[in-house]
């Protein structure tokens, strides 16, 4: 595909992005997002007529598509997006990525509500003992029989750019041993200092092996991005499995060691209440906060929500996120709370509940 002009976004220009069940997707900020076809190669999917349409919608528009309403709010937000910053890239090679965004199976130490077994191996095994799941999990399995040919393809990109970023997601892939290793070729192969190191971390490893103390790092630039929703005793039952006081100390190791620092907040109706309090600890750090709406599981969406907006917003509101209170109940979807409070309630017995953390909350919303 031709390109005769900077295109309003770079990102599905620039980067390749996985998905799970081993796919490859558009863009991680669109949604909805478009998938590649089951069994398709990374090449196939690169070249193919839905990315490419995609491509030439974003040359011919100077706005947001609707599907790109994440990046929009961001900016009107915080004045920066993920197409705000991957606009400044200077790379002008289409034919390869210049980019990964890599998402490296589900091992992960956590269970987020958020979050799915093909990004939690965690989620799993609680869904399994909670009957909702059974057999084995092959989320791992089946990425490993992907990651060699996904592995040359990144190595490739090596041969088409300078500098190559990537993206680490998971999963939890300062948990992983697959990323652990990769990382290490890197190194052993001259190529760090040609890569730009992201990697989205749930806050509770620390990167020892990939950055031993009072050692310079080996890469060209390192960010981390920290997703955190909430913090202290809530954080703890949203992310499920963390420890406030270690996530703490390791939010001042990671940004103790990079160039680029940045909490990200996934924002859904169970923690709406807790901006004020994260922005604050975020303020305290001196680190930038990220926030993104999501749409997935469509019942803890903000504009699902179908009781009253004063029934969600049981705390002290801001004036500061005025914008995302406003999305509350915007497409009401009814039963949706009742769908919520039947999904956290199968995980009676394998978590601990609400009310043992907010019990405000738990009572307003009727748990």
């Amino acid at each position: 595909m031709k390109h005769k002009k900077t295109p309003f976004c770079k990102a599905p220009f620039l980067i390749g992005f996985t998905a799970t069940n081993n796919l490859f997707r558009d863009c991680c900020a669109k949604r909805p997002r478009l998938l590649s076809d089951p069994g398709s190669s990374f090449k196939e999917w690169w070249k193919s007529d839905k990315l490419n349409q995609f491509r030439k919608d974003l040359l011919e528009t100077d706005r947001h598509p609707i599907e790109c309403v994440g990046c929009e709010i961001a900016e009107k937000q915080h004045g920066r997006s993920f197409r705000t910053a991957v606009n400044e890239w200077t790379q002008t090679d289409f034919s390869h990525p210049a980019a990964w965004n890599i998402m490296f199976g589900n091992i992960c130490n956590l269970a987020c509500w958020i979050c799915n077994e093909h990004s939690s191996s965690v989620i799993f095994q609680h869904k399994k003992r909670s009957k909702l799941l059974s057999g084995e999990d092959l989320t791992e399995k089946k990425f490993k029989e992907h990651w060699p040919e996904l592995r040359e393809n990144i190595l490739l990109s090596y041969q088409h750019h300078k500098s190559v970023t990537l993206t680490l997601l998971g999963g939890e892939p300062l948990y992983n041993k697959t990323v652990i290793d990769f990382l290490h070729e890197l190194i052993e192969m001259n190529l760090a200092h040609r890569t730009r190191l992201e990697f989205h971390t749930n806050g509770t490893v620390y990167p020892y092996k990939i950055f031993p103390k009072n050692q310079k790092s080996p890469w060209q630039y390192v960010c981390s991005f920290i997703s955190l929703d909430a913090v202290g005793r809530y954080a703890e039952w949203l992310r499920y499995g963390c420890d406030w006081n270690k996530v703490d100390k390791v939010v001042d190791a990671l940004e103790n060691i990079s160039d680029y620092t940045e909490i990200q907040c996934t924002l859904t109706v169970l923690n709406i209440n807790q901006l004020p309090d994260l922005q604050s600890y975020a303020e305290t750090k001196n680190i930038n906060l990220s926030i993104k709406t999501t749409d997935n599981p469509d019942y803890m969406a903000l504009t699902n929500w179908d009781m009253p907006q004063d029934s969600l917003l049981v705390n002290e509101t801001s004036e500061r996120f005025k914008l995302y209170y406003q999305l509350i109940g915007k497409t009401a979807k009814k039963g949706s709370s009742d769908r919520l409070k039947k999904y956290i309630r199968n995980f009676d017995g394998v978590r601990s509940p609400l009310s043992d953390f907010d019990r405000t909350f738990a009572e307003k919303i009727g748990w």
